[in-house]
């Protein structure tokens, strides 16, 4: 929204643009983004036309990292995958109505949107499994989903409407224990679609686990790909960490590609937290995505040229713990913290200031290293 004034000589003074993206003529360069390659990985999963009908899943919360998977899996069986739009304000807005709780996080109650997205796609089910339990990445004391991600079809089957009118699959399950996924997800199909052969579903389910493998390989992949670009080049490097959907650049407004514009390249904490082993924390080490956030807080205390931001969801109960453990790794290894809270934000003039400093900063603590080294050398 623009203000603008005309004079009577017919001068014009324009104020108010919170754009913060500049007007160059140029289009973006995400070579060194490594959220701009997630979000292009993801885009690529298009539904296959299937024999069996169609699914839809929402793109939200965790299937920002488990799509592949259950993509690879409906799609093996033949059912074509349909996503939910990429967010949006409009998307958002569309399911507000349904949301019971405002003090639930951002990422959570944007799900309300996708549900009404997808309930309008004329889909023959809607697929959302509740799961308790992450992939153990041995990286932890135990490998939970936070209570949102894990249990949040719950809260989608009892407030929205429009899961009335079509098959809404929410059941149980445990993706870590393979043995017992392959029985428990055999006994849901029989209940939601008789018939099907039970060795077409192994089959589909051992494709789905290594697509997955595959998926996660390509992001460490690239990942190592950018921080050695970087480093040829001489860029900082920054680790914009938080959890697999804070890709959706609705919950994120761009902030990867403020880094980028400052001359930094940007790659994710789980394309980095597989390089440390277990470590002790001072907090228990429970969910999966946090101790990835650790773990890649660990490595940058390793690295001189690697500074770690956190992005935070105002509303989310267990980052008031993530917070202060990440500082105290990060400050113990002679590291900067900085927090960005994020989500319901329309305007990214002080994530910007904020990350100004943060170079600014950093710029300051290499020249004072600098000058605390050259004495030593004349030596």
């Amino acid at each position: 929204q623009l203000t603008i004034n005309t004079f009577a000589d017919g001068r014009k003074f324009i104020s108010g643009n919170r754009c913060d993206k500049p007007v160059t003529g140029k289009s973006e360069d995400d070579s060194l983004n490594l959220y701009a390659y997630k979000q292009q990985l993801l885009a690529g999963y298009k539904p296959v036309p299937g024999k069996r009908g169609s699914i839809g899943i929402p793109l939200c919360l965790g299937f920002y990292e488990l799509l592949p998977f259950w993509w690879a899996f409906w799609t093996k069986l033949g059912f074509a995958v349909h996503t939910s739009p990429v967010s949006s304000r409009g998307l958002y807005l569309a399911g507000q109505a349904t949301i019971p709780s405002d003090t639930a996080c951002f990422p959570a109650k944007l799900s309300h949107g996708h549900i009404k997205a997808l309930s309008q796609m004329h889909l023959d089910a809607i697929f959302y499994p509740c799961l308790t339990y992450n992939f153990d990445e041995g990286l932890g004391d135990n490998h939970y989903n936070c209570p949102v991600v894990a249990y949040y079809p719950e809260v989608l089957e009892g407030n929205c409407p429009e899961l009335k009118a079509t098959k809404f699959i929410y059941d149980y399950f445990n993706l870590e224990r393979r043995k017992d996924f392959y029985k428990k997800f055999q006994q849901t199909l029989d209940h939601y679609f008789p018939g099907l052969d039970r060795k077409a579903v192994h089959e589909a389910i051992d494709a789905a686990y290594d697509e997955y493998a595959r998926h996660m390989q390509q992001l460490r992949d690239k990942g190592t790909e950018i921080i050695a670009q970087a480093r040829r080049e001489g860029r900082r490097i920054i680790v914009l960490a938080g959890r697999p959907y804070h890709v959706d650049p609705e919950i994120n407004h761009g902030i990867d590609h403020l880094i980028t514009r400052h001359g930094a390249a940007v790659v994710t904490e789980d394309s980095i937290s597989n390089r440390v082993e277990k470590f002790p924390t001072s907090v228990l080490n429970q969910w999966t995505y946090h101790s990835r956030l650790y773990a890649a807080a660990k490595y940058c205390t390793t690295q001189k040229d690697m500074d770690l931001v956190q992005l935070v969801s105002f509303g989310c109960g267990v980052d008031a713990i993530t917070t202060d453990e990440t500082r105290e790794i990060l400050q113990a290894g002679g590291k900067l913290y900085t927090q960005l809270k994020i989500d319901e934000i329309t305007n990214l003039g002080a994530v910007n200031i904020r990350l100004r400093s943060l170079f600014a900063a950093l710029e300051e603590r290499d020249e004072a290293a600098e000058e605390k080294a050259a004495p030593k050398a004349e030596a």
